[in-house]
């Protein structure tokens, strides 16, 4: 992880600039410099000890210069004079230099070390040495995939004279060499074409090994004579090739110029793990993304490779191997090397029971099968910006959830990530998901409602890989208890007392961090209270946002290296419903010295599970003066002294504002902000009301999210005032502590909100949340129509009151997803007019509504209609649409119906 390591120093001196001016460039770019040596030097296969002690090397001497470059930038930035910034400046400068000169000379031992083994090949017993192909048994892999075989027939032997690329997709063992080798095969494929040829790529591509694989023969004649030769041997013949496992766009281009296109319907099939290598080669039509086996295929696959061959097996066996067959994740690959081993077995209870308790780890320590000699290839073929973002997957528990805007949340501060030019670090993350994605090793879990990646996941024999590979480079350490700690104590690279990530489960193993050196610590599961001793000095990332804190943990405040910190509270204040006494709002506050926490660029505050607890956060409004931050989450809030003042820091990389008070929702306040891109203002209706005029967001001019929404007015207390006469920011904050039974009626009456102008909204804007009782009307959303770039609307619960919404003058020119969630609306009229650019309609608990317009037939972009707990003739008319697009324009939608009324 030596690139990681000094990409993120790189990263560590670019803060140190934006946060003391100091001219740290020449620094910075000597170290773009030798990344790019380490880049070009890291894609030796196997395991090679000389380049990981100076790996090994090399990451500490970044940590550490990483931590006192912090510290020195930190003194520079809170200096009370200059004699004092002046020595911290120096020391900045003597660090890095001293930094670099070590770092050059073990690169440049790196650069030695690494030309001696170019020559090299790989090790037998390295996980990168076994092709794909040398793995699968075609004869018991095809077991259900008899309609991916026969779709793939027909994209062959049909079509146009055209020569066609023909793509198969997907992970490593899933079967795509057994399908294309099935198909080479086929009685059809043999009378269709003149001449077959197939030649297998792999990782390490060789043209002159594919020209002898297609010709089928040896020879010492040089590349352009063999490739002329291919060229004359397919010349006029109707062919079909094979191009198996393919890895690259540049391969792809060496071997197209081989083969001619005769225009007699010759056919090329590619295989490969790389949707952009598919695509690229591609003539057109999309790739076929090979899917894993269900549960009644892996168990039939399973049943035929064991039981059938076997002979008789008791009832118990057959119910352990339905287990087995589930854990394999429907890989076939893994059900195949999982067979072989319970062949050697026999009829043994028990072994059988300990395979069904751990498939994947089982089958990845295998030595004869080497399961993981096929997934490993995937990884060591990464580009090295990607292999840490790989890695970073083992932090996640088996069959967990990741969501990606977590994910992204957590790369963002990590340091491992390159910056790009005209990029944020956000969109260079959403990017480097997506290269996983193309690449095999993550799958999309599920998309949002805009289409998008929501969850993502991976495998369970890929993430027994990414875990082995993680540990081994000391990029995550999972705590699983005393017993995994002592084998983990064994080697030097996996001590806690390095600067890796720990990921931790349960709260007993909180005891193992102890003065831990680690760089980021994670909790994943909720725990009940924990008062955390905050023994790790030299945290960036800490993530409690699943604990629940009684009180802002002190210890916090000497973290100084923090750029990411998640924090859920539970104060004790039960005592104080119902009082006249004023809520102590120094058992909730945040310290004024949050703000020395200058590198933190995220930060998370949270009420316990469920979300509220019926009294605010107190709020310094120092919390608004740390320079580097980028994300802000507040939950309910209210903040002391929040007008600005005249030293006021103008937060330039703030770009996520969540959950602010519309109290403070003021032109003044948002001037703060220049470069804020989504923004949430939430509170009880109370703050709302109290602050109803919301015409100031017109300064915001790069926001492109906003949204409105409630706390619990049923549940929660508000503030009688915000500076009660003759106050000082010190006294404490009163509030209503008597708990409402009831919303005045007249509420439901007078709207909670008033829409500002369209001029006065930000003229970027392009999605925009109403959620809450809000009670505007239907008409006022003509207002929202008339953003110029608004594509997303969503309301729900009851945030438009009215049953009839008429969707009037221009509607909504630009819109391309709608969200309507428990809204009261029965009657809905409009045209296909007002949502010309329609794309995704999702309705939610619309219970009332009868229909959706009849005219969104005519909406040409529509491309998806999602209905959940609404009545039927809603889904009725939803289904009469699709018939409609069908009849009228030729074109297909999708239509989901569930649980209709």
């Amino acid at each position: 992880m030596a690139y990681a390591a000094v990409t993120s120093l790189m990263r560590t001196i670019h803060q140190s600039m934006e946060l003391t001016g100091c001219d740290l460039k020449p620094f910075y770019e000597k170290l773009e410099s030798l990344r790019v040596i380490l880049e070009k030097s890291c894609n030796i296969m196997g395991d090679h000890e000389g380049l990981t002690i100076l790996e090994v090397e090399i990451v500490e001497v970044a940590y550490t210069t990483e931590d006192m470059v912090d510290s020195e930038s930190r003194n520079v930035f809170l200096a009370q004079n200059l004699e004092e910034r002046s020595r911290a400046m120096w020391e900045i400068f003597f660090v890095l230099e001293q930094a670099l000169e070590y770092i050059g000379s073990t690169v440049k031992e790196w650069m030695a070390t690494s030309d001696s083994m170019k020559d090299l090949k790989p090790q037998t017993s390295s996980l990168v040495s076994l092709p794909e192909h040398d793995v699968e048994q075609p004869e018991n892999i095809m077991v259900g995939r008899e309609n991916e075989f026969e779709m793939m027939l027909d994209q062959l032997v049909r079509g146009g004279r055209e020569l066609e690329v023909v793509s198969i997709v997907g992970m490593g063992g899933i079967g795509k060499t057994t399908l294309a080798t099935k198909l080479y095969s086929d009685l059809c494929i043999m009378s269709r074409f003149d001449i077959r040829a197939k030649a297998t790529v792999s990782q390490e591509y060789c043209v002159r090994n594919v020209l002898l694989g297609l010709l089928s023969l040896t020879s010492d004649e040089p590349d352009y004579q063999l490739a002329d030769r291919l060229q004359k041997h397919l010349k006029g013949r109707r062919y079909l090739v094979v191009i198996d496992d393919i890895w690259t766009t540049e391969a792809w281009d060496d071997i197209k110029l081989c083969l001619p296109d005769c225009i007699n319907g010759s056919r090329i099939l590619l295989t490969t793990r790389n949707v952009e290598v598919a695509e690229y080669a591609s003539s057109g039509k999309p790739p076929h993304h090979m899917r894993l086996m269900n549960f009644d295929e892996s168990w039939n696959l399973l049943h035929k490779m064991i039981f059938e061959k076997e002979g008789f097996y008791s009832p118990e066996f057959e119910n352990i191997g339905k287990q087995i067959a589930l854990k394999c994740g429907g890989l076939p690959l893994a059900i195949t090397v999982t067979a072989g081993l319970l062949s050697k077995m026999g009829q043994r209870l028990d072994e059988w029971q300990r395979i069904a308790e751990n498939v994947s780890s089982v089958v990845s320590t295998d030595r004869e099968a080497q399961c993981m000699r096929v997934l490993a290839l995937s990884y060591h073929h990464l580009p090295s910006h990607l292999k840490p973002c790989f890695l970073y997957f083992a932090i996640f528990a088996e069959d967990e959830e990741i969501y990606v805007n977590k994910l992204v949340e957590l790369w963002a501060v990590e340091g491992f990530l390159n910056e790009e030019e005209g990029k944020s670090i956000e969109e260079v993350a959403t990017t480097c998901i997506n290269e996983l994605i193309d690449r095999s090793l993550i799958f999309i879990d599920n998309l949002s409602f805009r289409g998008t990646i929501k969850i993502c996941g991976m495998h369970d024999v890929t993430r027994e890989l990414c875990l082995r590979e993680a540990r081994n480079m000391n990029f995550v350490n999972v705590i699983r208890g005393k017993s995994d700690q002592n084998s983990c104590a064994q080697s030097m690279q996996c001590s806690f007392k390095s600067r890796s990530r720990i990921s931790i489960y349960k709260e007993e193993e909180l005891a193992w961090c102890h003065n831990s050196e680690a760089h980021s610590i994670i909790m994943l599961h909720r725990f009940k209270r924990v008062t955390l001793e905050l023994s790790f000095k030299l945290v960036r990332v800490l993530d409690l946002g699943l604990t629940s804190c009684p009180i802002f943990p002190s210890g916090v405040l000497s973290l100084i290296h923090l750029r990411y910190l998640s924090l859920r509270f539970k104060p004790c204040l039960q005592q104080y419903r119902g009082s006249k006494e004023a809520v102590p709002s120094s058992i909730i506050d945040i310290p004024l010295s949050i703000s020395s926490l200058c590198y933190l660029q995220t930060f998370k505050l949270y009420f316990p599970f469920p979300n509220h607890t019926g009294y605010p956060f107190i709020l310094p409004s120092e919390i608004l003066t740390m320079p580097q931050l980028r994300k802000l989450c507040m939950g309910w809030n209210y903040l002391r002294s929040h007008e600005p003042t005249e030293n006021r820091l103008v937060l330039k990389s703030l770009q996520c504002l969540n959950q602010l008070n519309p109290r403070y929702c003021t032109e003044s306040f948002f001037r703060l902000f220049p470069n804020l891109k989504k923004l949430g203002v939430f509170g009880v209706p109370e703050d709302f009301r109290n602050h109803k005029d919301l015409y100031d967001f017109r300064y915001l001019y790069q926001l492109e999210k906003l949204e409105f929404g409630f706390h619990d007015p049923y549940a929660a207390c508000f503030l009688k005032n915000t500076a009660p006469s003759g106050s000082t920011p010190q006294d404490p904050l009163r509030f209503q502590t008597e708990r409402p039974t009831a919303v005045p009626v007249q509420y439901n009456d007078v709207p909670a909100l008033l829409l500002p102008p369209p001029d006065a909204f930000p003229q970027n804007l392009k999605s925009l949340t109403f959620s809450g009782e809000f009670f505007l009307a239907w008409k006022d959303l003509s207002i929202v129509g008339k953003l110029p770039k608004l594509e997303v609307l969503k309301l729900s619960y009851n945030a438009f009151r009215g049953e009839e919404w008429e969707v009037v003058e221009e509607g909504f020119p630009h819109l391309k997803f709608l969200f309507l969630h428990s809204v009261c609306i029965r009657y809905w009229r409009a045209s296909s007019d007002h949502f010309p650019y329609l794309e995704r309609l999702f309705l939610r608990n619309c219970y009332n509504l009868d229909s959706i317009p009849r005219d969104f037939a005519d909406i040409t972009t529509l491309a998806l209609i999602d209905i959940f707990y609404c009545q039927q003739s809603v889904g009725n008319s939803a289904k009469q649409i699709q018939q409609d697009i069908q009849d009228n324009y030729g074109s297909s939608i999708e239509v989901h119906t569930r649980d209709l009324l």
